[in-house]
C-alpha cells in the first residue's frame, strides 16, 4: 500500500451538522490508529494524534464508520508519549502511531489481530510480534504536485488526496532515501504547474532501482531525454512511464531488476509486487517454512513473484505457483529453469478470487500457503474447507479479512495450531499475521 494514503472521509463535501465542543477522555486507539473517546449522547468519537487517558476539549465533525470524527480546540491534559521519528509526524497520513510509547506499541499490534479474530469467534494463541528495522522500506508510492509556489513530494495528508510535502521518509531503505531530493527536481523540471503525478520507486538486488512515474501526461522527446539522464546520472535500473491504468512502457532499461529468492534470481516484472522489507520477507519465509514443516507438496496461492514458491522449491519439495498475473508467472517460470528447480515449479495464471481451486485439485497436496490482497481469500478459503489437506499455512496483511478466512476454515475442520503477527509497517496501524492450521477432522 502507499503510506500516507488513508481512505477519505465518508461526507464527500456534504454539510455535516455542527455538534456542540465536548471535553472527552480517550478511552483507548482505535483500529486506524485514531484515539478513540465517548461523547455524551454515546457517540463514538475519533480523534488523531492522542493517546488513552488524553483529556482533550474537543470538535465533532463528519460521520466515520459507526461513529464520528473530530479535531482538538485545547490539550487539557497528555499520557506520556513517545518522540515522533519524522517532522510531518500529524500533517502526513502515514505512520499514525509514531507517539505510542515502546511498551505499548507491541501491545497495540497484537491486540488489533486478537481483537479481529475475536470478532469472529476465534481466541488462538498469539505468539510475540517480529519485528523489522525502520529504515528497511524497500518499496513506496510518492505523490508529486507541481504547484505554482514550487514542487511537493510526499505522501498524503490523512482522509485526503492532498499531498503533504516533505524532505524524505525515515522508512525507506537508503537505496531509495537518496532519490527523494533528486527526484523531486526531476519532476519539477518536467512538469508544470498544476501538474499531479504519482511517483512508485522499488529497491532490488544490490541497489537496483526502478522508477515508475505514473503521470495523464504525454511522453515526448524533451520528458525521454530527461529520463535518461536522470537514469544514468542516479544509476536506475529501469525507469517507466505509466499514463493512468495503462501498462508502463519501459523509457530507460540499463539493467534487469533483479531479486533473489532461495536458490532463483527473478527478473522483476515491471511494476511487480514484492514483499515492503527484505526483513520482512524473510519472516514471513521462515514462518511459512516452518508452517508446511516436512510437506513435501504444496501449493502457493497468490504467489506473486515466488516469495515463498521459490524458498519451497529451493528445499526440494514440489510448488504448484498460482497467481493472476501473468507477467509474473512467466518472470517465475524463467527463474525456476535458470536455477534448475523447474523439476520442482509448476505454475497456473487463474484468478483465485473468481475462479478458486476447487477441493479435487489439492488432492496429493500436503499443504496449502495463501497470502491474498487486502480483500482476503474467501472463495479460495471455502473449497479449502472442502478439501482434505493437511496443512493450511495463511499469510495476510490484514487482520479483518484473515480472521473472517480462518473461521471459514475452522468451520471446516482445521485448527489453529499457530499465529504470529508480523510488524512489516512500522508505525503505522497496519499488521501482518501468518496463521498455521492443521485439518483435525
Amino acid at each position: 500500500m502507499r503510506p500516507g494514503r488513508r481512505r477519505k472521509s465518508s461526507s464527500r463535501g456534504r454539510p455535516v451538522p455542527k455538534r456542540p465542543a465536548e471535553t472527552v477522555v480517550i478511552e483507548k486507539i482505535a483500529q486506524q490508529g485514531d484515539g478513540e473517546a465517548v461523547l455524551s449522547d454515546g457517540t463514538r468519537v475519533f480523534i488523531p494524534l492522542t493517546l488513552p487517558g488524553d483529556k482533550v476539549l474537543v470538535q465533532p465533525g463528519a460521520k466515520r464508520g459507526d461513529g464520528v470524527s473530530a479535531s482538538v480546540i485545547d490539550w487539557l491534559e497528555t499520557s506520556p508519549r513517545n518522540e515522533p521519528i519524522c517532522e510531518v509526524f500529524g500533517k502526513c497520513g502515514g505512520c499514525q502511531l509514531q507517539h505510542l510509547l515502546p511498551s505499548e506499541y507491541d501491545a497495540w499490534k497484537t491486540d488489533a489481530v486478537r481483537t479481529a479474530l475475536s470478532r469472529h469467534g476465534l481466541t488462538p494463541d498469539i505468539n510475540s510480534m517480529k519485528k523489522v528495522p525502520m529504515d528497511a522500506r524497500r518499496r513506496a508510492t510518492l505523490g508529486f504536485v507541481m504547484t505554482a509556489a514550487g514542487p511537493v513530494l510526499g505522501f498524503n495528508e490523512a482522509y485526503a488526496d492532498r499531498v503533504v510535502g516533505m524532505e524524505g521518509c525515515p522508512l525507506l531503505a537508503p537505496s531509495l532515501a537518496r532519490l527523494w531530493m533528486p527526484l523531486r527536481d526531476f519532476c519539477a523540471g518536467v512538469f508544470k504547474a498544476p501538474a499531479r503525478a504519482d511517483v512508485r520507486i522499488t529497491a532490488a538486488d544490490a541497489g537496483s532501482v526502478e522508477v515508475v512515474v505514473i503521470s495523464d501526461q504525454k511522453l515526448d522527446l524533451a520528458f525521454r531525454e530527461a529520463i535518461a539522464d536522470f537514469a544514468n546520472t542516479y544509476d536506475i535500473a529501469r525507469f517507466c512511464w505509466q499514463r493512468g491504468a495503462e501498462t508502463p512502457e519501459p523509457v530507460v532499461q540499463r539493467s534487469p531488476v533483479k531479486l533473489t529468492i532461495g536458490k532463483a534470481v527473478i527478473e522483476l516484472p515491471m511494476g511487480g509486487f514484492l514483499q515492503p522489507s527484505v526483513e520482512g520477507e524473510g519472516i514471513l519465509q521462515e514462518l511459512v517454512l516452518d508452517g508446511v514443516g516436512a510437506s513435501r507438496h504444496v501449493a502457493d496461492l497468490y504467489c506473486g513473484i515466488g516469495t515463498f514458491a521459490f524458498r519451497l522449491a529451493s528445499e526440494k519439495k514440489h510448488v504448484l505457483a498460482v497467481d493472476d498475473n501473468a507477467s509474473q508467472i512467466a518472470a517465475l517460470d524463467q527463474a525456476a529453469g535458470r536455477a534448475g528447480l523447474g523439476g520442482y515449479m509448476q505454475t497456473d495464471v487463474r484468478d483465485l478470487r473468481a475462479a478458486p481451486l476447487p477441493p479435487k485439485k489439492f488432492e496429493g497436496m500436503d499443504a496449502v500457503v495463501f497470502d491474498p490482497p487486502r480483500a482476503g481469500a474467501r472463495s479460495q478459503a471455502e473449497a479449502l474447507a472442502e478439501s482434505l489437506v493437511s496443512c493450511v499455512v495463511a499469510v495476510s496483511c490484514n487482520p479483518a479479512t484473515l480472521a473472517r478466512d480462518l473461521r471459514i476454515l475452522v468451520d471446516g475442520g482445521y485448527e489453529i495450531e499457530s499465529l504470529t503477527p508480523v510488524d512489516q509497517f512500522p508505525m503505522s496501524y497496519h499488521v501482518e499475521a501468518v496463521a498455521v492450521l492443521k485439518r483435525s477432522r
